[in-house]
């Protein structure tokens, strides 16, 4: 594990698109604010645990010769957690009479 300090406002660059800015610090809890590309998940580690463990239990409930058991898997923890909602914007004008 790599271990660094950084003080508010101070960042650490990881590959070539994201980057980790500490943005406060208050007793024991620190704000950081994560820049990375849209398509990367960024979970807290509590949520990815269970998420994790979801999918083993789901994935071990599975027979593969049985399809039709392996359609109706219950669905993970890793569904149910909202997500940000994506906007899109159609370039289409409805007539209006």
């Amino acid at each position: 594990m790599l271990v660094l300090s950084r003080r508010v406002n101070e960042s650490i660059q990881i590959g070539t698109d994201i980057e980790i800015m500490v943005i406060d610090v208050r007793g024991d809890v620190v704000r950081i604010g994560i820049t990375a590309p849209q398509s990367t998940q960024i979970w807290r580690k509590e949520l990815w645990d269970v998420i994790v463990k979801e999918n083993k239990t789901a994935a071990e409930g599975v027979r593969f010769p049985d399809y039709k058991a392996a359609t109706r898997l219950p669905l993970s923890t890793f569904s149910k957690l909202s997500k940000i909602p994506t906007v899109h914007i159609s370039n289409r004008i409805d007539d209006k009479e």
